[in-house]
């Protein structure tokens, strides 16, 4: 072993901060990861992606999807530029709705892709 290689616990390397030696359950595991990378629970991010037409309209989805739902904010993907244009002067309502079917606070910003 060089000098340049060390073994992997001298390289300062720590578990999560929910770390557990104890067996959990998939879902509290996949919700602790999220958290920690400031995702939103697994939960919400479900119910965002499968109500989807629910949450915006069926005419509105066949139009844009969601791509993303990280530190509260939603990134939406638009079929063309002018959906996008649409879509951003719906910010307001879109958050709303997402709230509305999500829970208070899950969504407070739009971002808008194409």
């Amino acid at each position: 072993m060089s000098d340049r290689e060390e073994p992997r616990a001298k390289r300062g390397w720590k578990p999560l901060p929910t770390y557990s030696t104890a067996p959990t359950p998939l879902r509290g595991a996949l919700d602790n990861l999220a958290s920690t990378l400031g995702l939103t629970n697994i939960d919400s991010i479900n119910a965002l992606f499968v109500d989807w037409s629910e949450i915006v309209g069926e005419h509105l989805a066949q139009h844009c999807k969601p791509r993303a739902l990280r530190d509260q904010i939603l990134t939406i993907e638009a079929s063309d530029h002018q959906w996008a244009t649409e879509l951003k002067w719906m910010t307001s309502l879109l958050i709303e709705r997402c709230c509305d079917a999500l829970g208070e606070g899950a969504v407070i910003d739009v971002r808008i892709i194409r």
